[in-house]
């Protein structure tokens, strides 16, 4: 009853929703309604979108799998909602919807657990898949049979979404469904890739089956069996895991669907293992086990698998790799029918396709099965295959006894990539035609895959093991270790065991002392979620270099993600002299100082040929922008310094081919111009690289030769000259800005303090005196001029307290002492201890009296924040869309997210002066600067610092004519002004227009017919800047790369575009010839589509 209220009420929830959405509107023209329980021939449609006001359905969504066969009535509420019964209820309502209302083709059909959604566009002939017996009869698991369910998934699905009960969803649905009702588009034009509905329905497989039918099991065995818990724990420590099982599944048990999921998914790698190697040996067919044996019971069915699992291994005398897995080969399942019916489905989809053909299938599905909470946390995540392709192709330059490693290998899609170019190499046969079996037995021993986890490693096992199954596979050199306790030379045991005369054995692996090529993608793990043993290891064999390259913070802590550095610098001792180096990496040191460093040591250690931005974010995490890095290892320092390195952007607006990349990249460092749509590359002489100050994304636009142009004007200057940049404005916050130490209050819970809060505390009568006017986070200033009125929507204070505990008021004393005592931190190292305990407290607590430009400063105990400057512009620390220099009419404690620019002494502005500044530190000119000198964050956002802010060109505008100061200060009041008009400078269509918004993030849901600050009054003041500093052609330029840049940074925060590279084709579907004697019908190739789609 429980589990049948909770799909009820997604029934309800997915109904009241699309009611909310369509009340009031219209889509393509359409007014719509919505229904529960829609009545057609004495049966009901769950939910029913209706076209009004004719009340005809234009598309139907079934949350729920039914029988509904004469006297008998069933529904199930666990269900897969790409399985065979539900699809052909769904399409039979649809079909008796069409006769019913005499309609040209159906509506369009769905089908909706809590987990994802399934779309299916309308069908012209219904029948023509349907048993309508069985459709009269209510039988709806007989209504598709195997062959007709592939074929109208194929020729009909739309797109699978994750998580229905999105509103944004559901309204992008609703306007597709209606665009096509009305024949406004094609469904080929919102069809997803050909192939989706494949990965869709396996993944499909693994949610289902370890949610509903293995993980309870598991759980209550684990429990309740302790000798299966041992057996189990052994087994884990046997694989890797130092905690045995309960690294696993969590000391409570909590994790238990994390050990499902994966026995899940490698019953699943078994099964579709067994199906490719009945069309090559002489093994009984898999066919579906219920079918037959509708009594038996889930440990019989399971032992049925196992003997085909282990004919196989007897039939072909290999493979023990895919088949032995130890650990995962303990799966329990429910007695439920339903784990049996899900499985027995599997085993039908797999009859009729030839997945073998179908690439890295692997590893697509991999990057779902384990949870995102913790692959975020083991950097863990699937490479496209065109990146992959495009490292491997020019890391093997065309030498087909390449000798390759690949560190962190996951699921083995560069070890793909390697096999299919080193038979390429080797026979000249296409990508796809396996080679013979001497040949792939020779590719095997020339890979070396490592990974730190058991189970990717053995999984890359079975990626290449498809790539020819008649030829045996135990050369395959595939190791679980930590990529930093191999050395060259090392001997290791591999994961798995071969057949050998006296029985099974692990097999030893001899790793080289040098290989010719390292390619990969590092994990994205930050340095604190590393193993302690790990780090030491590290340490001990690299402090020296990080410590020469300065990169020692990096590696000790610190706010820089990520353990590439390390893990490059290791990577480069296996390579040999003239060794290649290829591997996609966090881009997030472009824009640090550190990146700077980082390209000193590889410009030390490497040719560096080529480094690809990647504007597209790749991978499915908003922290991680990516970049491809290709180096030569090379100890001649003079071949190292002539070298051309070649620096590509790719703007993400356009699908750029492999091939096509590395063209680019071989001409521009032959000297030859090169401009493509879709790309960007200039070239420096490496000894250039190594020589920079500014941080490395400068050198991809030149925008050095910009900021040197600026400086020449004569009108110019750099901002640290004329004012100081703190980070807020209180007196600690300038010194701790000054000395370069966090300038946070320690304790924002003791110091800020609300309306509320001074009337529960009974503060009020020190309004003015002790607590001051705050600004707590840049999200309040919207616009460019900061007023009282706008304090006033959210009245905030600071305290303020600059005197001796001995000389404050009563209630003051009274609320210190609550900071010493039961005020605690809610976060940091000294969480939970009062306030009075926090790090800059205790440094308040010594300091006394400090010079802070040119002035004393008293700090009288760890509570003083040393009284409050005022200052003429605050600054926007991050900033989603644009950095905004605000005038400060109302005057404010800040926070030290919010930079405030201080008159250097002696330097003072009047009001026209002031805003003509703004004028300029509000144009494109300042953005590209924040672009460039920022700091990007995984959320799309920049962030400003001190140091950067104080290189900033900015305007001498004691240089300027008083005409040019006043029509900039005119065109700032109109910045303002207009910012007030739409509501704010923070959303991005007030930013940049409707149009380029849409562009920039990749979203629909932007406000329509909003001009943009950018647009208007921005292009006025760059054009008027252009016009004072006599570089008018630079405008343009300059505009272009404030957009380009933006791109870059905001795809972080949109979703991956896996496709942003295309790579070589494979096909994908193909109907599967049998061998025994089966026929195929003359249009079985209708069914065939190619990778670069499916990509």
């Amino acid at each position: 009853k429980n589990m049948y209220e909770r799909e009820r009420s997604l029934q309800d929830e997915l109904y009241r929703i699309i009611a909310n959405i369509v009340r009031g509107k219209r889509f393509a023209g359409l007014t719509l309604s919505v229904q529960t329980e829609f009545p057609i021939d004495n049966r009901r449609v769950d939910i029913a979108v209706l076209k009004d006001p004719e009340g005809v359905p234009i598309l139907i969504i079934e949350t729920k799998r039914k029988v509904e066969r004469r006297g008998y009535y069933k529904k199930e509420e666990r269900f897969d909602p790409y399985g065979r019964s539900v699809l052909g209820q769904a399409l039979s309502y649809a079909a008796l919807i069409k006769e019913k209302f005499n309609l040209s083709a159906t509506p369009a059909f769905a089908t909706a657990n809590r987990d994802a959604i399934v779309l299916f566009s309308p069908i012209i002939d219904p029948r023509k898949y349907l048993n309508w017996e069985a459709v009269e009869a209510g039988d709806y698991e007989n209504v598709l049979d195997s062959r007709t369910y592939v074929s109208l998934i194929h020729e009909h699905y739309l797109f699978d979404e994750k998580n229905p009960l999105r509103e944004e969803l559901l309204q992008y649905m609703l306007d597709q469904v209606a665009r096509i009702w009305q024949r406004e588009v094609s469904p080929e034009t919102v069809r997803k890739r050909p192939g989706d509905w494949l990965l869709g329905r396996l993944r499909s497989f693994v949610d289902v089956l370890s949610r509903y039918y293995v993980t309870d099991v598991l759980r209550t065995r684990i429990m309740t069996d302790a000798n299966f818990a041992a057996q189990l724990n052994a087994l884990a420590v046997k694989a890797g895991y130092e905690k045995g099982l309960t690294e696993i599944i969590g000391e409570d048990y909590s994790r238990t669907e994390t050990l499902a999921r994966m026995m899940v998914y490698v019953l699943m790698n078994k099964i579709i293992f067994y199906k490719v190697l009945e069309r090559h040996y002489n093994l009984d067919e898999l066919k579906p086990i219920l079918e037959r044996k509708p009594d038996i019971s889930s440990k019989d069915y399971l032992d049925i698998l196992n003997q085909h699992f282990k004919k196989a291994l007897s039939v072909t005398g290999d493979f023990e790799q895919i088949f032995i897995t130890d650990l995962y080969d303990h799966i329990v399942l429910s007695e439920e029918r339903g784990a049996l019916i899900e499985i027995d489905e599997l085993i039908r989809l797999l009859s009729e396709v030839e997945i073998e053909k179908l690439g890295d299938i692997i590893g697509y599905i991999y990057e779902d099965l384990i949870p995102e909470e913790e692959r975020h946390k083991m950097g863990q995540f699937y490479t496209p295959q065109p990146i992959a392709e495009l490292i491997a192709k020019w890391c093997i330059n065309g030498n087909p006894d390449a000798l390759i490693l690949g560190p962190g290998c996951g699921s083995g899609t560069f070890e793909v990539e390697a096999y299919w170019h080193l038979s390429y190499l080797k026979t000249g046969r296409k990508r796809g035609i396996p080679p013979g079996n001497e040949v792939h037995k020779s590719i095997l021993k020339q890979i070396y895959a490592i990974d730190i986890n058991p189970f990717p490693a053995q999984l890359t096992a079975m990626n290449l093991a498809m790539k020819n199954v008649r030829a045996p596979t135990t050369d395959a050199n595939i190791v679980t270790a930590d990529f930093f306790s191999i050395m060259p030379g090392h001997k290791l045991l591999a994961p798995y065991t071969v057949t050998t005369p006296s029985g099974l054995k692990r097999k030893e692996i001899a790793f080289p002392s040098s290989f010719d090529v390292v390619m990969g993608n590092p994990p994205y793990t930050r340095w604190n979620d590393l193993p302690e043993q790990t780090r030491r290891r590290i340490l001990q064999l690299y402090g020296e270099v990080l410590r020469n390259y300065k990169l020692h913070k990096f590696a000790t802590g610190g706010a820089i993600p990520g353990i590439f550095i390390p893990w490059i610098i290791h990577s480069a001792i296996f390579l040999k002299e003239g060794g290649r180096l290829g591997m996609i990496i966090s881009d997030s040191w472009l824009q640090t100082e550190y990146g700077v460093a980082f390209l000193k040591y590889l410009a030390d250690t490497f040719k560096i040929h080529a480094i690809i931005d990647i504007s597209s974010r790749v991978f499915p995490v908003p922290l991680i922008g990516s970049c491809i890095i290709l180096l030569e290892k090379c100890s001649n320092q003079n071949e190292r310094d002539s070298n051309m390195t070649a620096l590509m952007l790719t703007s993400g607006k356009r699908t750029l081919k492999v091939d096509a990349i590395l063209e680019a990249i071989k001409k521009a460092k032959q000297g030859v111009k090169v401009e493509g749509e879709g790309f960007l590359i200039n070239t420096f002489k490496q000894f250039e690289l190594k020589n920079i100050t500014s941080k490395p994304i400068t050198l991809f636009f030149n925008v050095e030769e910009i900021f040197k142009l600026l400086m020449s004007s004569g009108k110019t200057v750099k901002l640290g000259n004329v004012f100081q940049p703190s980070e807020g404005n209180t007196g600690w916050s300038l010194y701790a800005s000054m000395k370069g130490k966090g300038a946070g209050v320690g304790g924002e819970n003791f110091y800020y303090l609300s309306e509320e809060d001074v009337k529960k505390y009974g503060l009020e009568k020190y309004i003015g005196i002790y607590l001051q006017p705050l600004i707590s986070s840049p999200d309040i200033l919207k616009y460019f001029v900061f007023k009282e009125e706008d304090w006033e929507k959210k009245k905030e204070y600071i305290l303020i307290a600059n005197k001796p505990l001995s000389e404050l008021p009563q209630e003051i004393k009274e609320y210190v002492k609550l900071g010493e005592t039961r005020i605690l931190l809610t976060k940091g190292p000294n969480k939970g201890k009062p306030v009075s305990q926090s790090a800059v407290a205790l440094i308040r607590k010594n300091l006394r009296k400090v010079e802070v430009l040119g002035r004393f400063t008293f700090f009288h105990d760890w509570y003083d924040l040393g009284g409050v400057v005022e200052v003429p512009m605050y600054v926007t620390y991050g900033s989603q869309y644009w950095v905004r220099f605000v005038l400060a009419k109302h005057q404010c404690a800040l926070d030290h997210r919010i930079l405030a620019l201080i008159p250097k002494k002696g330097v003072e502005f009047d009001e026209v002066e002031l805003k003509a500044l703004l004028a300029y530190l509000n144009s494109s000119f300042a953005q590209l600067q924040a672009e460039v000198m920022g700091r990007s964050t995984g959320g799309g956002m920049i962030e400003l610092d001190v140091k950067p802010l104080s290189n900033f060109v900015i305007l001498d505008v004691k240089r300027l004519t008083r005409e040019s100061l006043e029509e900039l200060a005119r065109l700032f009041d109109e910045l303002e002004a207009e910012a007030r008009r739409l509501g704010g400078a923070d959303a991005v269509e007030n930013v940049f227009g409707s149009e380029l918004a849409k562009d920039l993030t990749g979203r629909e849901n932007i406000k329509e017919g909003v001009p943009g600050l950018f647009n208007t009054v921005i292009k006025e003041i760059d054009e008027k800047i252009g016009e004072i500093l006599q570089v008018e052609a630079l405008v343009e330029p300059v505009r272009a790369l404030v957009v380009e840049l933006a791109r870059r940074r905001l795809s972080r925060a949109t979703e991956a575009k896996p496709g942003a590279l295309s790579g070589s084709e494979e096909q994908l579907y193909r109907r599967n010839k049998r061998r025994r004697g089966h026929t195929e019908s003359a249009d079985s190739d209708s069914y065939s589509t190619k990778l670069t789609d499916f990509m």
